[in-house]
């Protein structure tokens, strides 16, 4: 089994195993191995979501998305940068509804007081301090799940002027969608308002290559970013299994060798998936990927096309 497993990845140019004992130990005070903040820092964005702060200094990823509450924001963000992490960052649902309610009916003067919790936490000269940590900031998500939202689905007007508010009170964060960019092509006013979107594959949602590519020329069209990922946690639909070895390899290849990606994060980091060997091998090898194609840190802020 690791003999085919050994020649998949060699198939597929991905890396060469590596011995533990091979890597360079020199520490940071921080705990950051020396050789790994080097590569850490100038190298494409790829990671888990909800990957745990433990691992920031110590695992492979180089990015992260984590949902964080005001309080929270500005510690985590000091570490992500001490152990050369970048961040994707996500608010609390239940600060962005009416009542504070988990599931409750989102609302635009909540998700506008939530951006000045932000900003007072993240004032300009520290959003400059800290402007190559943070990739961008999502803007809510699940935005056509009426259960996730107390029954009325989040609208492109709502996030347009939410967009807008933030543009001015967090200036130079890139602002998100996490959801495909033709839901901004349906509302155009939208798309000058924000960066980036997001395309993370299941097989439920057909071709891999062809469902990432009409992805990157809507983004295009519209001056937008896309930050490519995978559901590895239900590689095959909602509530389904997490990714095979194969499947891993598969799509996430296609992922992070993407011209139009501008990260590679996915949902979402297991335990259970993670002490596998086999899986981390993977991971391990999709990081050499980016490498070979010379792909280094890139911005996820719009481009001029569409503007």
């Amino acid at each position: 089994m690791y003999r085919s497993f050994s020649l998949l990845l060699l198939s597929l140019a991905l890396w060469a195993p590596r011995s533990a004992g091979a890597q360079n130990t020199a520490s940071s005070p921080h705990g950051l191995d020396s050789a790994l903040a080097v590569r850490k820092s100038s190298s494409f964005a790829i990671g888990l979501s909800a990957w745990p702060t433990d691992f920031y200094c110590k695992g492979p990823m180089s990015a992260t998305i984590q949902q964080l509450a005001p309080r929270e924001l500005l510690e985590r963000i000091q570490l992500a940068a001490r152990c050369s992490v970048r961040l994707v960052l996500v608010p609390p649902r239940r600060l962005l509804t009416e009542g504070e309610q988990q599931r409750g009916v989102f609302s635009v003067a909540s998700a506008k007081r939530l951006t000045d919790r932000y900003a007072e936490v993240l004032p300009p000269d520290t959003l400059s301090k800290y402007r190559e940590t943070i990739i961008g900031l999502n803007l809510a998500d699940d935005y056509g799940c009426e259960d996730c939202w107390g029954g009325r689905a989040i609208t492109q007007q709502e996030i347009a002027e939410w967009a807008s508010y933030t543009r001015a009170r967090l200036p130079g964060v890139p602002l998100g969608v996490r959801v495909t960019p033709n839901w901004v092509e349906d509302y155009p006013p939208l798309a000058p308002l924000i960066d980036y979107t997001w395309a993370q594959y299941h097989t439920r949602k057909g071709d891999p290559k062809g469902y990432f590519d009409k992805a990157a020329t809507i983004a295009d069209r519209l001056g937008l970013r896309v930050i490519m990922g995978v559901n590895v946690k239900d590689c095959y639909g909602v509530g389904t299994n997490p990714c095979t070895v194969e499947d891993l390899v598969r799509f996430g290849k296609m992922a992070v060798s993407h011209p139009a990606s501008c990260a590679f994060i996915n949902w979402r980091y297991e335990e259970k998936t993670w002490t596998r060997a086999d899986i981390r091998e993977v991971w391990n090898g999709l990081l050499d990927v980016a490498k070979v194609r010379g792909r280094g840190a890139q911005d996820c802020r719009r481009t001029a096309r569409g503007t």
